[in-house]
């Protein structure tokens, strides 16, 4: 009778630790079915910059992982580089200018963007010590002074032709100097560019943040022009995310997502400076995470809502490329109306209240 006890008191014990055992796999399976595998996803940057800053955030603080994603950046390679992975598939979200996106566009590509992640130009011109005080310019110069001062300019920058060339060109052009005194030389990276004015090579860099502070704290140069000061480049689309609409469309959901996730990485960044910059200073090897928060404040304004857009943000960062067409290889002008080739309908939905 005891044995039969005991076995009784065994096989209930038995079914207990299995009943516990099940309630804790069926929670678990009940969580990923709720929230499913991570999705992975490839975002594609032409190269590392800040501007680009709320998508890291968005990585390091963990709105992509909240929303089930799981985020990689394949970064370098410029545009080109950009517009291949995500026409080959290696990629399914793009964050660059948009120059990427006009090519490609003119070819036939189906392409939309579906947010910006800045809402003005964010390149600054840096000119060296030496090239300010034989032009007698300074930062606290009239911009038409200043402007000016690029005339018969030697300037860094990541690629002759690029954007950044391109821009600046056209900002001459607005204020009377002529943009053909101005000669650009191949300098990628902020450290060249830096270097490059140290040694006299050349007048000054264009470049965004962080590499006028950069060059300011090592007393070699300073910013003597933020683009953004100009009303033209000051309501301009500039980092737009995006991707090829087949995918947006077969993907609404995560395509949401990842809106919704960047959004909050331009709100945390705007709000937590600091905070941001401690959160990705591993992405920039070397920089001093104060020039990083410096940097962030100086692009607060730029980091607007959660990425919307405008037509004419888009007529303001195509009309430059247009323009100097034999440079940027820009010829043919999109239809900037919206729902063409840019939206912000995602942005809507994503957080709509």
């Amino acid at each position: 009778m005891f044995k039969n006890k005991l076995t009784f008191v065994l096989i209930c014990l038995v079914f207990i630790v299995s009943a516990c055992g099940s309630s804790d796999e069926t929670t678990t399976g009940k969580k990923r079915n709720i929230g499913g595998e991570a999705v992975k996803l490839t975002f594609t940057e032409p190269a590392r910059l800040l501007s680009v800053a709320p998508l890291y955030v968005a990585i390091e603080q963990g709105f992509f992982e909240k929303e089930g994603i799981e985020a990689e950046i394949v970064s370098g390679g410029g545009g080109a580089q950009v517009i291949a992975s995500v026409l080959s598939g290696e990629a399914q979200f793009a964050v660059s200018g948009p120059r990427s996106m006009f090519t490609p566009l003119d070819k036939g590509e189906d392409l939309l963007a579906i947010q910006s992640l800045n809402s003005a130009l964010t390149y600054q011109i840096t000119l060296s010590k030496q090239y300010q005080k034989k032009k007698n310019v300074s930062k606290d110069s009239s911009l038409e002074d200043r402007v000016a001062s690029l005339n018969g300019a030697t300037i860094g920058t990541n690629l002759v032709g690029d954007s950044g060339d391109v821009y600046t060109r056209h900002l001459m052009q607005m204020h009377g100097v002529d943009p053909k005194t101005l000669k650009t030389v191949k300098l990628a990276g902020d450290g060249s560019k830096i270097g490059g004015m140290q040694e006299g090579i050349v007048d000054g860099g264009i470049a965004s943040p962080p590499m006028g502070l950069q060059a300011e704290s090592k007393d070699i140069g300073d910013i003597v022009i933020n683009t953004s000061e100009e009303p033209m480049y000051g309501n301009m689309v500039w980092e737009a995310v995006f991707a090829k609409k087949e995918y947006l469309e077969e993907n609404h959901v995560t395509s949401l997502k990842v809106v919704r996730a960047i959004g909050q990485g331009m709100e945390f960044t705007r709000n937590n400076p600091r905070e941001a910059a401690e959160s990705i200073v591993s992405y920039f090897d070397g920089i001093d995470v104060d020039i990083l928060e410096e940097s962030l404040i100086g692009l607060k304004s730029t980091f607007k809502g959660y990425g919307e857009m405008n037509q004419e943000a888009w007529d303001n960062a195509q009309d430059p490329l247009v323009e100097f067409g034999k440079i940027s290889g820009v010829s043919t002008k999109q239809d900037t109306t919206e729902d063409v080739i840019w939206t912000n309908s995602y942005i809507e939905e994503a957080f709509k209240k």
